[in-house]
């Protein structure tokens, strides 16, 4: 099993940022490397609720990996989904904590396995995309927290 963690701070309310993070429909606008989504089940973001994702991989390839919620806790802002295509199958673990000054911290933790994954952790892109991921996630949600 491979893994990266890392963490971000975001100049908006916990509440504000779990707005948008809990909205996977909004995938692709933010989450590295999502081209599109495809949902399964029908009715809001739940544990179980499924949901395809087109990734390309660094090699330009793009692969359809189902999706699914394995825990999704709106009281502690928790959300994991794991993931599965053809040489790769991971997990991405999301917390949001409120700081002292009132903006949200965001933990990330991405880990899995597979040849693709063991390829990500040994050219260390699997750091450098849980880092991409919070930048974008970042920038979307201050964002519209300037706009709200």
């Amino acid at each position: 099993m491979h893994s990266a963690t890392e963490s971000i701070e975001v100049n908006a309310t916990p509440e504000q940022t779990w707005q948008v993070l809990a909205d996977l429909t909004r995938l692709p606008e933010w989450y590295v490397p999502a081209q599109q989504i495809k949902i399964i089940t029908e009715g809001p973001v739940r544990q179980g609720w499924q949901f395809i994702l087109a990734v390309r991989t660094w090699s330009g390839l793009v692969l359809d990996a189902l999706g699914t919620v394995k825990e999704f806790d709106p009281q502690r802002k928790c959300i994991t989904w794991r993931g599965q295509a053809t040489g790769i199958a991971g997990d991405s673990r999301w917390t949001i904590t409120p700081t002292e000054q009132g903006t949200a911290r965001i933990d990330h933790t991405f880990q899995g396995q597979g040849w693709l994954m063991f390829l990500s952790q040994k050219l260390g892109r699997n750091r450098m995309t849980v880092q991409k991921r919070l930048a974008n996630l970042k920038r979307l949600v201050e964002a519209e927290n300037v706009r709200a």
